[in-house]
């Protein structure tokens, strides 16, 4: 098994891991600051009992429009695209929206590992697409 260790600050976590993503992801530079900031929203997010973890709630869109300099539709337009991704999953709740749970680190100890499965597709007998 193949083995990358890089050591950073733990407040660059998020942002580090997604950008570890991206070569599966191919993210607009635009849409891996997103991710970072979603991924963010979620770690850090306390719903209040009975409330639905939304990590695109009002008061979230209002700070990505304001970080990532995007108009609301355009904001629109990146949330339907995770969305159709899997990048952001619904919820059991009817507000519920969330980070994909394989895209949120797992700090263990000082450490996050991250197993990255790349399935080949060989021949024309292959009939996993």
């Amino acid at each position: 098994m193949n083995k990358l260790v890089k050591t950073i600050p733990k407040s660059t976590l998020c942002k580090e891991f997604a950008s570890s993503l991206n070569g599966i992801l191919n993210l607009t530079s635009k849409e891996l600051r997103l991710l970072t900031m979603l991924i963010g929203f979620d770690v850090d997010y306390v719903a209040l009992p009975g409330e639905a973890k939304n990590v695109v709630n009002t008061q979230n869109r209002k700070l990505l429009k304001q970080q990532l300099g995007v108009t609301p539709d355009n904001l629109s337009r990146y949330i339907g695209k995770f969305k159709k991704d899997g990048i952001l999953v619904q919820g059991t709740m009817e507000d519920e929206l969330t980070v994909n749970k394989a895209l949120i680190p797992d700090v263990i100890g000082d450490r996050v590992q991250l197993i990255i499965i790349l399935r080949l597709k060989g021949d024309t007998n292959d009939t996993d697409k």
